[in-house]
């Protein structure tokens, strides 16, 4: 994907992931210094039970610096797209 997108920083990129449950999910991935700085889910049509893993696994990622975390108990669908689409920005990222 083109990061030169209008918002989109030179640090950031965009991943994209996929739920059995709520379909396509994004992520715009701040990566600098080869740190993940910030994680955030920007798109995602997930259900309640996957709230858990949109409010909790970025700040796992983060503090863990990789997508090869656990993921979070009772919305393992929304916990594999997370860190499918971490793992297609940071590959993005990575290449830069």
């Amino acid at each position: 994907m083109d990061n030169k997108m209008k918002g989109i920083e030179r640090t950031q990129y965009i991943g994209n992931g996929f739920s059995a449950y709520g379909g396509e999910l994004k992520v715009l991935l701040t990566y600098q210094d080869d740190k993940i700085q910030d994680l955030q889910v920007i798109k995602h049509h997930e259900s309640e039970m996957g709230k858990w893993a949109l409010d909790e696994l970025p700040g796992k990622i983060i503090a863990a610096n990789s997508a090869d975390v656990d993921g979070i108990t009772g919305a393992s669908a929304t916990s594999r797209a997370i860190k499918e689409a971490t793992k297609d920005a940071l590959q993005q990222a990575q290449q830069n």
